[in-house]
């Protein structure tokens, strides 16, 4: 997985019987948590959202359905997770 900082975007490679790779692109948003706006981040794979970040008290909080699911120390593990489970998924 490489991150370019500047663009915010992460280069994934699938691994399956075709290998295909994946750009995740990481933009700033407002993510709603029980039922408030905080500051955030939406991952996007083309045009699909597969992912929402907040940051919540110094930590990053995964998001699902406005509720925070799990806390990461860095917003790279929580990215981390969030394509992991993309590619479960997909």
């Amino acid at each position: 997985m490489v991150f370019d900082v500047k663009a915010k975007t992460y280069s994934v490679i699938e691994m399956s019987k075709k290998d295909k790779k994946i750009e995740i692109q990481v933009s700033d948003a407002q993510v709603i948590v029980n039922n408030q706006k905080v500051d955030g981040y939406q991952l996007q794979a083309g045009k699909k959202i597969i992912g929402e970040i907040a940051e919540l008290d110094n930590r990053f909080a995964i998001v699902e359905k406005e509720t925070v699911t799990e806390f990461h120390k860095t917003l790279d593990s929580a990215v981390q997770v969030i394509i992991a489970n993309y590619n479960l998924n997909n």
